[in-house]
């Protein structure tokens, strides 16, 4: 393992919450070795805070685009009880978040956010397991979560931040 402390951002719907027994050892094993886990989501906070919980997945932080424009009045309250926020607004949240925090690779299964993103950014494919950087660099989810976490601080000793 690195000495270098990494910043790893982990999309909740369609990532974690599809592999959760693989994602709670992930998360402990990285936290044991000094990395920050940042739990990145749509939302809600608490919902998906209760998840975790229940997974006995471990993180340090947990950013929840829905909340956060909540708190800066933002949301569109529908009559159904829903939420609407502005599509440019919700698509560059996370990409933001990273950027202000300073995280060295965020993995996320959602293509349309990488428009945003000057974090290195991982798209994980739910079927396979696999996480695409760039054509030819890739991890590997069915290893077991300390050969991902070798290969993720080897990768990213690599990978530049344009923040």
């Amino acid at each position: 393992m690195n000495s270098q402390k990494l910043k790893l951002g982990l999309d909740y719907h369609g990532v974690v919450d599809q592999r959760p027994e693989y994602f709670a050892a992930f998360c402990r094993l990285a936290t044991e070795c000094g990395h920050r886990i940042y739990i990145i989501t749509g939302g809600p906070a608490v919902k998906v805070k209760q998840y975790l919980a229940a997974a006995d997945i471990s993180y340090d932080f947990l950013f929840a685009v829905a909340d956060y424009y909540q708190a800066l009045g933002q949301v569109e309250q529908r009559p159904d009880g829903g939420f609407e926020v502005a599509e440019y607004l919700w698509n560059m949240a996370k990409a933001e978040f990273c950027r202000r925090c300073r995280v060295n690779l965020h993995i996320d299964d959602s293509i349309e956010y990488l428009h945003w993103f000057s974090t290195p950014f991982c798209l994980y494919d739910r079927r396979t397991a696999a996480g695409y950087i760039s054509p030819g660099l890739c991890l590997d989810f069915t290893k077991p979560p300390a050969e991902t976490l070798d290969d993720i601080e080897r990768i990213t000793a690599g990978l530049t931040c344009f923040v």
